[in-house]
């Protein structure tokens, strides 16, 4: 029939959470998702269809649809809608992997499994000392997925993840004025891959009074003040740095223009390949093998084995996160010669880098991240703030906003520590601060050590129409940067 390439992925995810509200259930879910997609590439023109149905005769229709799709895409190539398409070759693959899980969140009965976030969101209950304190939130989800690849490579290979995610949010109101604490970081705290393990880790009922405390402290601390200053970032709001202004960055289809929609464009096209664009200090990395991050795999979702990808190195942009289809369309603009041949970027390899994911069975794969980390430096954050005469340290984010080509961002923060003289002297409530992409990380002057660097995670990494929302790993300490606008806005 002319197929150039085929694959199918089969599914099951397995799903359960709650969300706690003052100590009273507010959501509870259990899913169980199972279905195949099935891609194929013919002429140049990829098809993609999916089903839930797992029979060999709903099998073979969805094979004809995705084979009927690539067609009719095919034959419309030539008016401009899109240039064709080809895959890196790949040699086969056998395998089955099982990431490391201690213990299995599913077998945990749901009383001791809520028991710690219970605990956490009913502190404030019947507390004269906390009764400002609103609304005391928490969030807890587990996901077991178990995944089938294969294709007419003639690979196939089984992964086992599983994923496990926590936090709390307090919400402190008196009159008009509202402020927000989170633990272990916002929007839904941390996700690590792992099981129960990784909640035990988190230890939030112990951190929880000092979060109340620190809600309830911002309602009477000042305004964050205007200006140009040194900043300190949290490690958590580093990692969301990364993620916005980097890690999206990065995805060469969007450098492509195959992406547009959620913010899709990139001011990294690949003539920038080479050219400095943070600080030297500054080595940014994919990987998607570290244990525990949130994007980690052994294999992506078209069979490539999961690897080490150098991103930004000595503040140079030297790779981008490539899928089969795009890795051997790169080259620098206007020439046609092929980006390994340039001296500076010698050690390029033009196959894909295995950064392609889809968000379950029913959706195409398409270029995600990973775990984008920063390398650590030296030295801890109490190192850091001593060394700094007039400054703010920023922690745990609240807004975010950034342009279409990533360039132009404002973060909001929950809270502001001004520095003076090397020490912490009062708490800043409602600050944001802004930048341009490339200018700002150009002004990165230190990152804290390896005993501050930690994974910080997220399970709702946005991207694609229809949108998939996918999980994401970032590995980060905090940071200090130079001449930075911040200002105060309530979030």
């Amino acid at each position: 029939c002319g197929v150039e390439y085929a694959d199918i992925r089969l599914e099951e995810c397995v799903s359960e959470g709650v969300m706690l509200r003052n100590g009273e259930t507010d959501r509870l879910w259990d899913n169980l998702d199972t279905g195949f997609g099935i891609r194929v590439l013919y002429k140049g023109a990829w098809g993609f269809a999916a089903s839930s149905l797992l029979t060999e005769t709903e099998a073979r229709k969805v094979a004809d649809d995705a084979l009927s799709q690539a067609k009719a895409i095919a034959k419309i190539q030539g008016l401009g809608v899109r240039g064709q398409g080809s895959v890196a070759k790949n040699p086969p693959i056998k395998v089955k992997y099982k990431a490391p899980c201690q213990i299995d969140p599913f077998n945990i009965p749901l009383e001791e499994r809520l028991s710690p976030i219970l605990k956490a969101t009913s502190l404030h209950k019947n507390s004269k000392q906390y009764k400002k304190v609103h609304t005391l939130e928490g969030f807890l989800d587990f996901q077991k997925t178990h995944k089938t690849f294969l294709n007419t490579e003639g690979s196939f290979i089984e992964q086992e993840i599983f994923l496990s995610g926590a936090g709390i949010k307090v919400i402190a109101i008196n009159g008009d004025d509202v402020q927000v604490r989170s633990f272990p970081d916002s929007h839904n705290g941390i996700f690590r891959q792992g099981g129960y393990e990784r909640i035990i880790e988190m230890d939030i009922p112990q951190n929880t009074p000092r979060i109340i405390e620190e809600a309830l402290m911002l309602l009477k601390a000042d305004e964050c003040f205007s200006g140009e200053k040194i900043v300190i970032l949290g490690g958590s709001q580093v990692a969301l740095q990364i993620h916005e202004s980097i890690g999206h960055a990065v995805e060469l289809d969007r450098a492509f223009g195959m992406e547009i929609s959620l913010a899709g464009g990139t001011f990294l096209t690949p003539d920038k390949l080479g050219k400095q664009i943070c600080s030297k200090i500054v080595n940014i990395y994919a990987d998607p093998t570290i244990e525990g991050g949130a994007g980690s795999y052994m294999y992506d979702d078209e069979g490539i084995k999961a690897r080490r990808i150098d991103i930004i190195k000595n503040g140079r942009f030297v790779d981008f996160l490539t899928s089969r289809e795009t890795a051997p369309c790169l080259k620098p603009a206007g020439t046609g010669k092929a980006l390994g041949k340039r001296p500076a970027l010698a050690g390029l390899k033009r196959g894909s880098n295995g950064s392609v994911r889809a968000n379950g069975w029913s959706n195409i794969p398409i270029i995600r991240m990973s775990n984008i980390n920063i390398e650590p430096q030296e030295g801890s954050l109490n190192d850091l703030i001593a060394d700094t005469k007039d400054g703010i340290l920023l922690q745990t984010n609240k807004s975010w906003s950034i342009d279409t080509l990533r360039l132009n961002f404002q973060f909001g923060m929950e809270i502001g520590w001004e520095i003076k003289k090397g020490k912490i002297t009062r708490p800043l409530k409602n600050p944001v601060y802004s930048g341009i992409t490339p200018d700002f990380w150009k002004t990165c002057n230190a990152i804290c050590g390896k005993e501050e660097w930690q994974m910080y995670g997220l399970n709702s990494c946005g991207k694609g129409d229809p949108v998939q929302s996918i999980s994401v790993g970032h590995g980060a300490a905090p940071s200090r940067f130079s001449k930075v606008k911040i200002g105060a806005v309530k979030c």
